[in-house]
Parts: structure tokens; C-alpha cells; sequence
């Protein structure tokens, strides 16, 4: 792919699909144009902040996977008719969260749409940029991970195009909005130019608009360059691999976690690969799947190279796979007290090491109810492995809610996938 992955979107929305556009909407094919050079660009970088985040490599492969087999990039103009239209639009609102209305609004006004048109655009753009890196995935053979590393890599064009993307102004305004995006570093902090001395400028509409426009363009980098929320947990992109000296799997571990939704009990199913031994060093041994929490955590534990993170807190949470809770309670289920003992035998072959546990929900529901479910869950686990001798000076344990979701909320599917219980070793 020879242009940018930014490029290469627009470029899927060649004359007829803009006209097309239009006419749906009913405004000037140029309005369609201009809005797309706002959205696309920020469609693709959401979807690549969230690329970063927990399960976000496993999330948008699977995505762009059902993207591509739909054949969306070729029916842009009609996604309203497939569902598509309204999956993309959902996708960007649970991305965002509460950011969304405003950003929405602040769309709107840079391009001079309604906010209607902008958020079906918006909509638009993402699953165009799905549809895409699906394309791409197949063309390569790409797995998650190096879909992930792939959309990685487009990063500085993308910054490139949110800072030159020309500005729009209000109806009835005589003058284009002039370049007031400085050039940023990778890393620089948007505060530490927002807030630097300027030039006067003469307190007319025009200009108190233009600084608006400012502070929001300043409010919309720090979110997309800097956004990392604390306690949200994260997967690293390349765990699960047992140590060769430890484990024996009977074949390459898998990075990606397949599963399948279980609609009788209301659970996710995970697939944890192939199957291993797992020897600890008191002589006891598991046999789990080479992608199982168990595993994940164990490497964890014994690659010196492996580190833990003080400052980044979304960092080295894993999932449990087989900790379940009855509907609605905090009652575990039989199943999950084998996996938390076997999480139990690893820790104490660690002796040093000291691990919090995170309850998170889905969405549904009140969300003061789903933090007190979240929590008193967490507890729960907490206290099952203190039963099963592991101090409790050792274990902590968290609830978060639904707040920080690893896959849209929009289906079963992804809703148990975000009812879960979490582990992270905060001292190895």
C-alpha cells in the first residue's frame, strides 16, 4: 500500500460515493468532501488510540476481519441498509464515551454540517477505515499483533493530517481560519504550546472563534496523543508465551483470543490454545492452555526481562479466562475456583510477589450498582485465594464498573466480554 492508510480511506470515497453521500444527506458534494478529510483522520486515529489499550489489537482485527468479509469499502454510500452505518457509529460513541457529544458538536463546526451529517460521516469513516485495514490484513496474513505493529506505523502521518487538515468557519465569515497548529513533537505536550505567549490578535467574533477552535484542537490532541486512563487495564501485545525452560507447548502460542459467546449462561467462552505443562518450582504442575491467565501471569513472574510498570498503571493486566460469577451476583461460580487456585499455586511459588484484582461490568444497568457489583466481586475473589493461603497482604482488589470497557458494549458478545476479572502484579 504505497499512500498512507489515511490516503488510502479517502480514496475509497471516490466522486460517485461523495455525490451519493450528498444526495443522501442533502448537502453539496464539496460539504461531503470537506467533511471527510475532517473525519477520516480522526475516525482512524480513535480506532489506533484504542489499538493500544487492553484487548484493542485482538478488538479491531476482529473487526476489520468482519469488515472486510462484508465488503463495506464497496457500499459506502449504503451502509445504513447492512447495519454497518449504525455499528460504526456505536463503535466511536463507546470509543469516546462521554467525550462524544462534544466532539460530535465540535465536528459539526468545523465542518459546517449538522451534527446529524457529522456523525453519520463520522460513522462512515470508521468502518471505511475498518474495511481497509481488513483489506490489508488478508492481503498480508496479518494476525492481531501484526495488524496491530502495521497500524502502528502510521501514527506520524496521521498526526501529520489532524495538524494540516484546513479549518472551516462559520457561515457568513469572510476569512478562512489561518494555520494555528504549531508543529509538535511525537510526544510534546499540548499545554506547554496552548498556553505559550502569542501574537495579539484583535478581540473581534472572528478571532474569539478562531482561538475556540484553537483551545478545542488543543483539548482533541491531548485526548488522541496523551489519553491513557488510570486503572484501565491493558494486555501487552505480545504475552502468553510460556518459557521454553518451564512449559511445553505442543505448538506456537496464539496471540489472539478466540472465544465464543455462550448465550445459555451468559458468559464468553475463551479458547486458551494449545494445551501445556506448566512446572512450577515446589515440583507441582498444571496443565493449561498456552494463552490461559495462568500462563500469561506466570511469564510474567518469571522473565526477569519482564518488568513492572509504576508510573503507567494500564499496564500488565491480564484477564481471567475461566472466573465466572452467577447472573447479576457475587456468587462464583464451581468452575472458577480451579483457575483461581491455580493462580494461587503460582503466587506462592513467587513469594515476593504482590498482585491487585479488578472487577469491571458491562455497560447495562445503573452504573453506581454496576461499581458496587464490581467491587464487592473483586473482594470476593480476593477472599477465595486468601482461603486458599495466600496472604492477604498480598492481594488487593479494585472495582471499576462498566468505566473501562475492552470491546463495544453494543452486543452480548461484547458485553460479557467486558464482565470480567482482572489481575495485575504491582511487585514482582
Amino acid at each position: 500500500m504505497g499512500n498512507t492508510l489515511n490516503q488510502t480511506v479517502l480514496d475509497a470515497f471516490t466522486d460517485q460515493v461523495t455525490d451519493d453521500l450528498a444526495s443522501r444527506n442533502q448537502v453539496a458534494g464539496a460539504a461531503i468532501r470537506n467533511g471527510l478529510s475532517h473525519t477520516v483522520p480522526f475516525s482512524l486515529y480513535t480506532l489506533l488510540n484504542r489499538v493500544e489499550g487492553p484487548y484493542g489489537p485482538e478488538m479491531l482485527w476482529q473487526l476489520s476481519r468482519e469488515a472486510h468479509d462484508a465488503h463495506v469499502t464497496e457500499h459506502l454510500p449504503s451502509l445504513d441498509q447492512t447495519g454497518w452505518q449504525k455499528r460504526g457509529e456505536d463503535l466511536l460513541h463507546d470509543l469516546l464515551g462521554e467525550s462524544y457529544s462534544g466532539i460530535l458538536q465540535e465536528q459539526a463546526d468545523a465542518t459546517n454540517l449538522t451534527p446529524g451529517v457529522a456523525a453519520r460521516l463520522l460513522g462512515c469513516s470508521t468502518v471505511a477505515v475498518l474495511g481497509v485495514a481488513g483489506e490489508h490484513a488478508r492481503e498480508h496474513q496479518l494476525d492481531p499483533v501484526a495488524l496491530a505493529l502495521w497500524l502502528r506505523q502510521e501514527k506520524d502521518p496521521l498526526r501529520r493530517a489532524l495538524l494540516s487538515v484546513p479549518q472551516s468557519v462559520p457561515a457568513g465569515s469572510p476569512d478562512r481560519v489561518p494555520a494555528l497548529l504549531p508543529e509538535l513533537a511525537p510526544n510534546a505536550s499540548v499545554a506547554a504550546w496552548a498556553t505559550a505567549p502569542a501574537a495579539p490578535v484583535a478581540e473581534t467574533s472572528t478571532a474569539r472563534w478562531q482561538w475556540g477552535l484553537l483551545l478545542l484542537l488543543a483539548v482533541l490532541l491531548g485526548y488522541l496523543f496523551g489519553h491513557d486512563r488510570l486503572g484501565a487495564p491493558a494486555v501487552p501485545l505480545a504475552t502468553g508465551l510460556a518459557p521454553a525452560s518451564q512449559a511445553q507447548p505442543a505448538g506456537p502460542a496464539s496471540t489472539e483470543q478466540a472465544g465464543r459467546y455462550d448465550a445459555s449462561s451468559g458468559n464468553y467462552i475463551y479458547d486458551t490454545g494449545q494445551p501445556i505443562i506448566l512446572r512450577l518450582a515446589d515440583g507441582t504442575t498444571q496443565k493449561i492452555g498456552a494463552n490461559s491467565t495462568e500462563n500469561r501471569l506466570y511469564t510474567f513472574l518469571a522473565d526477569p526481562a519482564i518488568e513492572v510498570d509504576s508510573v503507567n498503571r494500564t499496564k500488565g493486566w491480564i484477564n481471567f479466562d475461566r472466573v465466572y460469577f452467577e447472573p447479576g451476583s457475587t456468587t462464583l461460580t464451581d468452575e472458577s475456583f480451579m483457575q483461581l487456585r491455580n493462580v494461587a499455586s503460582i503466587l506462592k511459588t513467587f513469594p515476593t510477589a504482590v498482585v491487585k484484582l479488578g472487577g469491571y461490568t458491562d455497560s447495562t444497568g445503573n452504573p453506581l450498582k454496576n461499581f458496587q457489583l464490581s467491587e464487592t466481586r473483586a473482594q470476593t475473589a480476593m477472599l477465595a485465594m486468601a482461603g486458599m493461603g495466600i496472604d492477604m497482604n498480598r492481594i488487593q482488589a479494585k472495582g471499576y464498573g462498566g468505566k473501562y470497557f475492552i470491546t463495544p458494549n453494543t452486543t452480548p458478545e461484547g458485553r460479557a466480554l467486558n464482565r470480567r476479572i482482572s489481575i495485575r502484579v504491582i511487585k514482582k
